[in-house]
């Protein structure tokens, strides 16, 4: 999932999760909201049998619903401008650890004697030497990544509680507790908790692509500091005659030579030439101003900053580059492929809206008149077990004592249900032959809901006589379906109120 795709999905997952509040919509108008997604989707073709995969239809449906959250939210400007919030490093950060480094490695060759060029010159020994060690402990952590391979688990966001979710926890754990609410003049702190939320959670999910980005600025800034010692090299050889030399207390010529020819090894190999001789190492020993020994050529001095250059784009400036270059691309991958948790209640209940888009439920009523609010009472009732994008049909309803019509012939990919009033007396004259013409006509798979909403209201007072005839009429279904077959499901009044 793209980075944009997945940060409008946090924000409205953030605008649902929040405490109440007038600007951000209510639960009935996001669940409005799923069921004009599922059917906007549903005519426009993008389902899972045809077209898209059912896993990049899924993430449709989720991008599209979150624009339509956040379109429904009357958020104030500075909130909706966190939404812009890209899932990566600044660039000012980027520019500015750049020229730090080059800063330091200019500063850090300036402050030496500018008329000696040291063969043992610890600052740009030390970069060398530093960048080496870091690419073995890059090469071992490579190796034990690929030893002890583990997929990478989106990291859940806060709160965990879904859509009806309570207030967030009082503060983040751990070092997020540095993240506090922006100072925005706003009404109330709904909207400052929904606003960090949103930080938070976005702040976990985009930490791969965080951390591919510092680790470029860190290859960038590491090649920016050896190009700064260079640059200190070559610009103060402008207006300074370097001399070439080395001394050392504890270090004989042999030492001197054996440790500059491996340090210089790859620049003599990239031009073909044999390495420095003890002779030469001998001649360059001391200074001019250090008892009587010969001033080096100044020539001399021209050679040895274009060996230090090579052994500078060698060893730091062009690994480097290249490592920022793969840690670029891998942000760019990894911006392109974000997870969301989807183990989460609030993204399962959104799974199973998506699923039960294509479950169409035909409802034959017994001897019960669908009033408006039995009807939402049904809907809610199929929105809760098959998902908000079910469809529900209600047929004719049959009067008490008829025989299954033919108009209710089992429809291709419907799934079929018989309604009672769980308030009426099972009698197997009417319900058992009933029930043994819906078996017969729509097989085994068929369903029994029994509407026990009204019986549960005028019983409220009496809840062992509800539990009784719950068992009355489960028992009855059970004795007169062939194999068993049907099964009766409740539809209580707790279940049917919104």
């Amino acid at each position: 999932m793209k980075a944009s795709a997945l940060r409008d999905i946090v924000f409205a997952h953030a605008i649902e999760t929040a405490p109440p509040h007038e600007a951000l919509p209510t639960a009935a108008r996001c669940d409005a909201i799923t069921q004009e997604c599922l059917h906007a989707l549903g005519k426009s073709g993008q389902n899972g049998k045809s077209g898209a995969p059912q896993r990049e239809a899924f993430t449709a449906f989720l991008q599209e619903r979150a624009l339509r959250v956040i379109a429904a939210a009357q958020l104030p400007a500075e909130i909706r401008a966190l939404r812009a919030q890209a899932a990566g490093v600044s660039r000012w950060a980027v520019l500015g650890v750049l020229a730090a480094a080059f800063a330091v490695g200019y500063a850090g060759h300036a402050i030496t004697d500018p008329h000696r060029v040291d063969l043992l010159s610890p600052s740009l020994i030390a970069v060398v030497l530093w960048n080496l060690l870091v690419y073995v402990l890059l090469v071992l952590n490579g190796l034990r990544g690929l030893l002890r391979r583990t997929p990478a688990v989106a990291v859940p966001l806060m709160p965990v509680q879904g859509v009806a979710a309570a207030p967030a926890a009082s503060g983040p754990e751990g070092w997020l507790h540095k993240l506090q609410p922006k100072k925005m003049q706003l009404a109330g702190t709904g909207l400052r908790k929904m606003a960090l939320t949103f930080e938070r959670n976005w702040w976990q999910l985009s930490q791969r692509p965080r951390r591919a980005q510092w680790l470029m600025c860190l290859h960038l800034g590491a090649a920016m500091l050896a190009a700064g010692a260079l640059a200190s090299l070559w610009v103060t050889g402008l207006t300074r005659a370097y001399l070439v030399g080395w001394e050392s207390t504890f270090l004989s010529p042999a030492a001197v030579q054996s440790c500059l020819n491996l340090l210089f090894a790859p620049v003599h190999h990239l031009l073909g030439t044999a390495p420095w001789s003890l002779e030469e190492i001998r001649a360059l020993q001391g200074w001019a101003s250090a008892g009587g020994v010969a001033q080096a050529p100044l020539m001399e001095g021209e050679r040895w900053v274009q060996r230090y250059t090579l052994l500078l784009a060698l060893t730091v400036l062009a690994p480097r580059l290249l490592l920022a270059l793969w840690q670029a691309l891998c942000a760019r991958w990894l911006a392109g492929h974000m997870a969301l948790p989807l183990q989460q209640p609030y993204f399962q209940k959104l799974q199973r809206d998506w699923a039960g888009r294509a479950t169409v439920l035909q409802v034959l009523p017994y001897s019960l008149e669908i009033t408006p609010p039995r009807q939402a009472g049904l809907q809610r009732h199929v929105a809760q077990r098959y998902g908000a994008g079910a469809q529900l049909v209600l047929l004719p309803t049959l009067a008490y004592g008829g025989a299954l019509p033919a108009s209710a012939a089992t429809s291709e990919g419907a799934q079929q249900v018989l309604l009672l009033n769980m308030a009426a007396t099972p009698e197997a004259e009417i319900h058992g032959q009933l029930l043994a013409q819906v078996q017969q006509r729509w097989g085994v798979h068929a369903e029994v809901w029994l509407w026990a909403a009204d019986f549960v209201a005028r019983n409220s007072g009496a809840p062992a006589r509800v539990r009784e005839r719950e068992h009355l009429w489960q028992e009855f279904v059970r004795q007169h379906a062939r194999d068993g077959g049907l099964t009766a499901q409740v539809i209580t009044g707790e279940e049917a109120r919104p």
